[in-house]
């Protein structure tokens, strides 16, 4: 095939019509991916979100043209924190969108490095040399709606033939249809995540912890309950921090039995935390699964069954009771249950009444289960 391609008026509308219409990431390959590279000249392709963290820039949702699924693979889990490209893609995107100048910004791998020294590392003898990758043009587009975020294009040639001028120029006529269409896939997908928690956020009820995690095992969203019970916590940019990596092994192990299973769901213990975690896989784009994980602690206060049967207390009036037991005060129950102090105040009267007490230590000793 040739190396490069010329670019028509035509051409540019039909690729940029092409692009226009990517509506899922899973379009990505076949509406962006393939038509650049054939304009540019490239064997093979990539896509990537680049997401800046404490530890650097790395690469997430990998989506692929034409390149074999063990490179990429080795690239994500070994190779991706040696490249150079990443780095410089996230920077100078940024840098080049908030100067107003592009949308996106298009470069080579030979005009970043010294080849002479680079082709004596790592990077490029362990993974670019065995596997014929000769020469890379990046393309790097901005996120709109978040700083830490950016999209990453990669073109590749077996052959030694450098990218010329005209082919750097080409995914830069698409700039703008680029950084729209990826934008949009990410506000779609910012949407698709809010509709998940808004669903499960409905369906919770006191004492029960709410962790939802994207395909690559990252916290998206946690409500303080579970943030308590799995020690996630959360910064000023909103951000969480990750899972134990104990626990995130045992959800791996489990998504087995979760595909297996009609209801896509199981159930286990950690750290004295029950967990019940259930995937789903959301319509809106390939990017994978996301793990539901509900998580409740049991109280170590335990109130006698035999008591709660025998005065008829109702879940909530079991509930407070217990938290009595525990030595609770009436404003760190309403903080515990999420209920106002007078509706504690009233459940507490009405559990007086039923167990013929009149204060909290006469009501501990009746209800408390013998030691």
């Amino acid at each position: 095939m040739p190396c490069s391609s010329s670019l028509d008026v035509s051409e540019y509308y039909k690729v940029n019509n092409k692009i226009s219409d990517t509506g899922s990431f899973k379009d990505i390959a076949q509406n962006i991916l393939s038509p650049l590279s054939r304009l540019v000249g490239a064997e093979t392709s990539l896509f990537a979100v680049l997401k800046k963290t404490d530890h650097g820039v790395y690469a997430e949702n990998l989506i692929s043209n034409s390149v074999d699924h063990q490179s990429s693979v080795e690239y994500m889990k070994k190779f991706q924190h040696n490249d150079p490209v990443l780095p410089y893609a996230f920077v100078r995107a940024k840098e080049i969108h908030k100067l107003g100048i592009s949308k996106s910004f298009t470069f080579a791998l030979d005009n970043i490095i010294d080849f002479r020294q680079f082709s004596r590392g790592h990077y490029y003898n362990e993974f670019l040399r065995p596997n014929s990758l000769r020469q890379i043009l990046a393309t790097g587009i901005p996120s709109k709606t978040d700083s830490s975020l950016v999209y990453v294009l990669g073109f590749h040639r077996y052959c030694n033939n450098a990218f010329r001028k005209k082919d750097v120029q080409i995914p830069s006529y698409f700039g703008p249809v680029l950084f729209n269409a990826l934008n949009n896939l990410e506000l779609n997908t910012q949407l698709a995540d809010h509709n998940i928690i808004s669903s499960y956020l409905k369906k919770q009820i006191s004492e029960t912890g709410l962790v939802i995690l994207d395909n690559t095992n990252s916290v998206v969203f946690a409500n303080h309950t579970g943030q308590d019970h799995l020690q996630v916590k959360q910064d000023s940019t909103h951000y969480y921090s990750g899972l134990d990596r104990d626990l995130i092994t045992i959800v791996e192990s489990h998504i087995p039995q979760m595909n297996r299973s009609l209801t896509r769901k199981v159930e286990f213990d950690y750290n004295g935390v029950k967990i019940t975690a259930r995937m789903i896989i959301p319509d809106i784009k390939n990017l994978g699964k996301r793990i539901i994980l509900n998580t409740h602690r049991p109280s170590h206060a335990i109130i006698s069954s035999v008591e709660i049967e025998k005065y008829g207390l109702t879940q909530r009036e079991t509930d407070i009771s217990s938290l009595i037991v525990m030595g609770m005060t009436s404003p760190e129950i309403s903080d515990k249950l999420c209920i106002s102090i007078r509706t504690v105040e009233n459940h507490l009267r009405s559990i007086y009444a039923k167990t013929d007490v009149h204060n909290r230590t006469s009501l501990a000793y009746k209800l408390a289960s013998p030691q």
